[in-house]
């Protein structure tokens, strides 16, 4: 089975015609992905012995059996994250959802077993999600470029065995997928040795590395399965075979105010990495909580990335740790940003500024920049600055191969290829008594 590519109407259309018998699209929404959820399990061999059951009833016990393999899944069980039992459905709107799985695919082939595809369907199903908690998933090329500033040189600074990160705007677990295969396998660059990426323990050092939060409950359980998939997929076992005791370290919660959910500690993260929601919060007494949780940040009209990047920096980080994250760059061009820009941000230890606002990333029509920092006092006087020229001419059948995007990856390509160049002779020089260290320049 591959995945195809449907516009946004289609999955729009779908949602419509299942909320004529529940009544309500948020509802409609989740069994239509829970549907998708469960073809998934089975499909890639990761559920309960037997075959797929049919129909309402037996897609309520397939998720009981899901809930049931693994206390990360247990939320597939539960009411309050998928209320489908409250508002059930009728023959037609199954055989509406049956049929659209049918002829439009939503899963992996049997090469892949991530759920990447799922999560980027409950985006486009649920309006409530995107439209109301701004759900928007991070494309696996962003996150990789993401990562590769912060994850992989904390691995290099912590070793793979003891490093660890967080998303704590997770979403449906592009980021958290990633990070965990970046953990699983480390970078062959890093002066640490590499363990191997295969087996139990290779699959439980990745599982203990990588926590994810976010505040919609169904998102976080999604995460959770997608890393259980990617988990069972490496050790040749189904999701029931999983040992307990493996940790999987998702929760839901409100990263910028909970402060009782153990997976939000400060100071426990070397890296913290999220695409945060760039919303304003409807809601006045949200919006006057998080103005008074961040008040060097959450100024005016604030964007809720400020935030974040204040959570990030100031709770979560450990000493030194690297902040990463694609954010709206309106906090450069209004009047809110203008204490974080002056004020807050010259706190920490800026490394990358990327201008990313004229590459196209699908789902992102708010122009964007990557921020990179480490938390702690400015170290030198260089930050390096990858400044967009132009726009992307049209847009690119393949957005990771997009000329701008290309012109980023290239661009930090060679500065951080200069990094560990400078970085190399200057170790060999001093292990050598030399004092005489050649100085280089570096244009971008």
């Amino acid at each position: 089975m591959t995945t195809r590519t449907l516009s946004p109407a289609a999955y729009d259309k779908l949602t419509t015609t299942v909320a004529r018998e529940t009544g309500e699209r948020r509802t409609s929404a989740l069994w239509s992905h829970a549907a998708a959820l469960v073809r998934h399990a089975h499909e890639h061999g990761l559920a309960p012995a037997g075959h797929r059951p049919s129909g309402p009833d037996g897609l309520l016990k397939s998720l009981e059996e899901l809930a049931g393999c693994h206390p990360a899944l247990a939320p597939l069980a539960d009411p309050a994250v998928l209320p489908l039992r409250e508002q059930p459905l009728g023959s037609a709107a199954w055989t509406a959802i049956e049929e659209f799985w049918d002829r439009h695919p939503a899963l992996e082939g049997a090469h892949r077993v991530d759920g990447y595809a799922l999560g980027d369907t409950y985006q486009l199903l649920s309006d409530e999600a995107r439209k109301g908690r701004a759900l928007c998933q991070t494309p696996p090329w962003v996150a990789r470029l993401l990562l590769r500033l912060s994850l992989e040189p904390a691995i290099e600074e912590w070793g793979p065995a003891d490093v660890r990160m967080i998303d704590p705007a997770c979403g449906t677990g592009h980021i958290a997928v990633a990070a965990f295969h970046m953990v699983r396998v480390p970078p062959v660059r890093s002066r640490r040795p590499a363990p191997v990426g295969h087996g139990p323990r290779a699959v439980e050092r990745a599982l203990a590395a990588v926590s994810g939060v976010d505040l919609d409950a169904y998102a976080a359980a999604l995460t959770a399965y997608r890393l259980l998939a990617c988990s069972a997929s490496v050790l040749g076992v189904r999701l029931d075979q999983i040992p307990a005791s493996l940790p999987v370290n998702v929760a839901a919660a409100d990263s910028l105010l909970d402060r009782t959910e153990p997976l939000l500690a400060g100071g426990a993260y070397h890296a913290c990495v999220a695409n945060p929601p760039y919303i304003t919060p409807k809601d006045a007494t949200v919006r006057d909580r998080v103005r008074a949780a961040y008040p060097q940040v959450a100024v005016g009209k604030y964007s809720l990335a400020l935030p974040f990047t204040a959570l990030m920096l100031e709770h979560l980080a450990a000493p030194g740790g690297f902040v990463a994250q694609l954010t709206a760059n309106s906090f450069m061009k209004r009047e809110f940003g203008r204490r974080y820009v002056t004020e807050f941000l010259p706190r920490f230890d800026a490394r990358w500024i990327i201008d990313t606002s004229g590459a196209y990333i699908p789902g992102h029509g708010t122009p964007t920049c990557i921020l990179v920092h480490r938390a702690r006092p400015p170290v030198g006087d260089t930050v390096t600055v990858i400044r967009g020229n132009r726009g992307e001419p049209h847009v690119p059948d393949d957005p990771a191969r997009g000329l701008v995007w290309r012109a980023i990856e290239e661009a930090v390509d060679s500065r951080l290829a200069w990094d560990r160049f400078r970085a190399g002779t200057d170790r060999a020089r001093r292990e050598e008594g030399h004092t005489d260290v050649a100085h280089w320049g570096f244009s971008m």
